[in-house]
């Protein structure tokens, strides 16, 4: 029943949700946030962040218990609520305040990418490399543009998920 339901998520909700940024905004040049923010969908930015967060969230731990990997169960989990939370800030005018979803967002990514650096060697499978690969990928997209569009949350999002709900079947 959990397998049917993950395949749910990555394949039907998460395809959804980063393909609706395609009919509203510029994913090249706006961001998620500017859906949410400047747009009034603050619920859709809400699903999109739950949803990718629950996947990051999920999916690691499934992984990390396969390789016996010993993880902080408490920092992961903070990670991924502190993606939701921080998505969930809204645009301030205040100077000081004005970028602080932008930042804490971009902090708790980094996060998540630090634990898989600490807890999965680049040389484990192919899976690894594929997923280093894709965080690679991911980097390059956002200096490419010079910074963090739509473009690069939904390819982040989308391939980090699908990633690790394939790596999490895997024999």
């Amino acid at each position: 029943m959990m397998k049917f339901i993950t395949y749910i998520h990555v394949y039907l909700i998460q395809t959804i949700l980063n393909f609706l940024p395609f009919c509203w905004i510029d994913i090249f040049y706006d961001n998620q946030t500017y859906i949410g923010n400047q747009l009034h969908h603050p619920i859709y930015l809400f699903l999109w962040a739950f949803s990718s967060a629950i996947g990051f969230y999920y999916y690691s731990k499934k992984i990390w218990e396969k390789y016996n990997v010993y993880y902080n169960k408490k920092n992961h989990a903070l990670i991924c609520l502190g993606m939701i939370l921080s998505c969930s800030i809204p645009y301030n005018d205040i100077t000081l305040l004005k970028d602080l979803h932008v930042w804490l967002s971009i902090l708790f990514v980094a996060c998540f990418i630090l634990e898989w650096f600490l807890y999965i060697p680049v040389h484990l499978n192919k899976n690894s490399i594929l997923f280093f690969i894709n965080i690679g990928l991911s980097f390059v997209f956002t200096f490419m543009f010079g910074h963090i569009t739509g473009f690069c949350e939904i390819y982040f999002s989308f391939t980090t998920n699908i990633l690790l709900h394939h790596w999490m079947f895997q024999d």
